[in-house]
């Protein structure tokens, strides 16, 4: 069954970029052009981020064929998700116009703008050109949260919140300088990083120049951090040891007081069940032996297990992973499968901060959605 799935999906993936390559071929169809090559090209670039995985997982994410083929990829498919839906929509107008039978007239001017196709690949560019620079510029969101209980003898606790940094095609040193920068503008009084700040592209040496711009990172009670889901696809050993390295404290289904004021509690992605054979613990398990005056923040990479944050008297859960859909129609479609999968979210006492993340996954580009570090000021009742 699995075999028949992924020959299905093979089938599906190569019938839509075939369909993308034909329409493009039209837009130069009164152009000489090399079709053998042309075609040689194209699914070279339709291939270009599935290459990179399989030379990655044979030889190593730092072979320099995986980082070209990891970033040829991302742009091909930032460009080929809009061009499915430019030429999509452009057929079906097409059938539209035939049923209602449109004037000639109409149809030759319509003819003119569309240019065999030249207006989709035109728009398409405009579209991936501004999404990618709306990637590499995140924005800072505030939030004011206010929770139940008094946070030791302090009125607030200033928190700083960055996920999904995805390291490696979209963010490198300049996009990680810029977020330490940013972080240390708020000063903040403790920083939490929500999981996925590696993924399958994050060289070794992109780790090292983390690890060390993070040791600049100024913050009161210090910086914690929980794996998402990416950093178990691979070198997850490496992937802590840079974290730790960084001077970041590591979560892994564990808990830990802060100062005596405020509990830190660091959940495992339930993509650790796969790589370890090993249920993550219940929340009520990791909460059995602490004091419940005392506020409670969950680390959670995705947003879900919610219930049980709320009948656990979770004061704060801050998770990611979404990216709020990144790219158009994602960000609606997102809506449908999280119950919050973006912003603020409060329940009785129980509050949810979801993050949009800091960088992008595949295509780095965002349509629709925008990066940003999240800095929330969280009151006590004192």
């Amino acid at each position: 069954m699995v075999v028949i799935m992924s020959l299905i999906i093979i089938f599906i993936y190569i019938a839509m970029w075939y369909y993308v390559g034909r329409n493009i071929k039209k837009i130069f169809q009164h152009r000489k052009i090399n079709l053998k090559i042309y075609w040689a090209v194209f699914w070279i670039m339709a291939f270009a981020y599935i290459i990179s995985r399989l030379v990655s997982s044979i030889l190593t994410v730092n072979n320099i064929v995986s980082v070209i083929f990891s970033f040829v990829g991302a742009i091909t498919l930032s460009l080929f998700i809009y061009l499915l839906l430019g030429f999509l929509i452009s057929d079906l107008f097409r059938v539209v116009f035939k049923i209602i039978k449109l004037n000639e007239k109409y149809k030759q001017k319509i003819r003119s703008i569309y240019g065999n196709g030249l207006i989709v690949l035109i728009i398409t560019a405009i579209i991936v050109c501004s999404g990618f620079v709306v990637a590499l510029n995140p924005k800072t969101t505030e939030y004011k949260i206010n929770i139940n209980k008094a946070i030791g003898n302090k009125q607030s606790l200033n928190i700083v919140l960055v996920s999904d940094v995805h390291i490696g095609i979209g963010v490198r040193e300049r996009g990680i300088d810029k977020m330490v920068d940013s972080i240390n503008k708020l000063q903040p009084e403790v920083v939490f990083f929500a999981g996925d700040v590696f993924d399958e592209s994050s060289t070794t040496a992109l780790k090292e120049y983390y690890s060390q711009a993070c040791k600049k990172i100024n913050s009161k009670y210090g910086v914690y951090a929980i794996t998402g889901n990416h950093e178990y696809f691979q070198n997850f050993d490496e992937s802590i040891e840079y974290y730790k390295k960084a001077n970041i404290t590591v979560l892994q289904d564990e808990v830990v007081k802060v100062n005596n004021q405020f509990y830190v509690v660091g959940r495992k992605d339930t993509a650790s069940e796969s790589r370890t054979n090993e249920k993550i613990k219940s929340l009520d398990i990791l909460l059995r032996n602490i004091d419940r005056n005392l506020p409670i923040i969950v680390l959670n990479h995705k947003p879900e297990d919610l219930k049980s944050a709320e009948n656990e008297k979770v004061d704060l859960q801050l998770s990611g992973h979404t990216h709020n859909g990144q790219i158009f129609p994602g960000n609606i479609i997102i809506k449908k499968v999280f119950e919050d999968p973006y912003g603020y979210l409060k329940k009785n006492d129980f509050n949810l901060v979801v993050t949009s993340g800091y960088g992008t996954w595949g295509p780095p580009i965002r349509i629709g959605t925008q990066g940003e570090i999240v800095n929330i000021k969280m009151y006590g009742n004192k």
